[in-house]
């Protein structure tokens, strides 16, 4: 997959080799995430409605599958940077590989951890409560009771992607518990290449180094963590078998079947919906599952490659915007809930839901922002870091 260009304006530049599909859904669910934590922390929970009407229960149903989103997240995110790691075969360098990721995290992340910092300095002002930990329930999400730190280890300790691990998340920001998951991966994923002679100068004694050093770092994280690596991995699994299946016949009944086999998983991993009992890393996993093989048929057909296309437009937005959203939102929410209603939250009438999408627009325009300041830089960031280190970057790592 190519490195991704885009000018944010009314032109947009197409890259034919892209499936913009998968783009599509990358950034719906960066979406998905954003609009699930604002409807928890300024609407009521689905459970406090009475007789809610067909089209208010399909809103509560979409925008209740966050941490599903995430799942679908490592799942692309396994595909394109994981079939990189192994697309680069024997050329593949630590050195490029690591300014490739790290400007790719860093220059999104920095901003929106000082973001952070500049949110919980109005919010321990207007409701200290918060920062205490006892509105942890009501928004489903955020610190919890003794958890909320902006110190500055706490601060460095999420630059290097040790939240959730030896540090908790930098102030209100809860959702970067899945950025430390995503570097630790993209750590593993080329010492087993490497271990395992996938990629890499195949030398027995760096082979054998390196799979010591990824078995310490299995046995150092965190359970949680090595859980979702299976989800990852489905992705990577995707690019493999893409290599080995030259031609798919695809149909609209294979693509509607995953579609709606994907459906049934999000419905049976929802309490609400599901008939039987299913824990959160049974859910995880049918979900990643189910999310692979769709997007393993997803892969052999491009969508929607029309320059002047509406949707392939807003495909390419939504996929750039998408990083620098899921980073800054949830800040942004609790800077909402806290200010403008106090915590207390609105049942879903035409106002609420008319306030709702306001706020929803505002996150989204903010994103944009974030991407228009830093994320847009991060091919001139790392073209630097490059030329610093002599490095020369592999193809196609994102």
């Amino acid at each position: 997959m190519a490195e991704i260009k885009m000018v944010m304006s009314r032109k947009v530049t197409v890259n034919l080799g892209r499936n913009l599909l998968l783009d599509l859904l990358r950034g719906l669910s960066a979406l998905v995430v954003c609009l699930g934590h604002l409807r928890n922390a300024i609407l009521v929970d689905g459970s406090d409605l009475i007789h809610p009407s067909i089209p208010l229960k399909a809103f509560y149903f979409i925008t209740g599958f966050g941490h599903q989103a995430v799942m679908v997240f490592f799942v692309l995110s396994g595909y394109f940077v994981g079939g990189a790691v192994l697309r680069s075969g024997a050329s593949f360098g630590w050195k490029s590989y690591l300014v490739s990721r790290l400007t790719r995290l860093w220059v999104v992340l920095i901003p929106c951890l000082v973001l952070t910092w500049g949110v919980g300095l109005i919010v321990e002002h207007y409701a200290l409560e918060a920062t205490l930990g006892v509105s942890n329930d009501v928004w489903h999400s955020g610190p919890k009771m003794g958890e909320y730190s902006v110190s500055l280890n706490t601060f460095l300790g999420n630059i290097f992607f040790l939240q959730t691990i030896a540090f908790p998340v930098f102030g209100f920001n809860g959702p970067l518990w899945s950025l430390a998951n995503e570097f630790w991966y993209y750590m593993l994923l080329p010492m087993l290449a490497i271990g395992f002679g996938l990629v890499g100068k195949k030398a027995i004694v760096v082979q054998s180094v390196t799979l010591i050093f990824a078995l310490i770092i299995v046995c150092w994280l965190p359970h949680e963590i090595l859980n979702s690596f299976l989800i990852w991995l489905m992705g990577v699994a995707v690019y493999g078998l893409q290599t080995k299946i030259k031609t798919l016949n695809l149909s609209l009944v294979r693509i509607f079947t995953c579609i709606s086999i994907l459906m049934f998983s999000l419905a049976l991993c929802n309490a609400k919906f599901s008939f039987v009992q299913i824990s959160d890393n049974q859910s995880d996993f049918i979900v990643g599952l189910s999310f692979a093989c769709l997007c393993l048929l997803l892969t052999y057909q491009d969508f929607f490659q029309c320059h002047q296309s509406t949707i392939a437009k807003f495909s390419l937005y939504i996929s750039e915007v998408s990083y620098s959203l899921y980073l800054s939102h949830f800040p942004m929410v609790i800077l909402i809930a806290t200010t403008m209603y106090q915590s207390k939250k609105l049942m879903p009438d035409g106002w609420a839901l008319v306030q709702f999408s306001g706020w929803g627009l505002l996150l989204l325009a903010l994103a944009s922002l974030m991407w228009w300041l830093f994320e847009s830089r991060t091919t001139f960031v790392r073209s630097k870091l490059v030329f610093i280190m002599n490095a020369n970057p592999p193809k196609g790592i994102l």
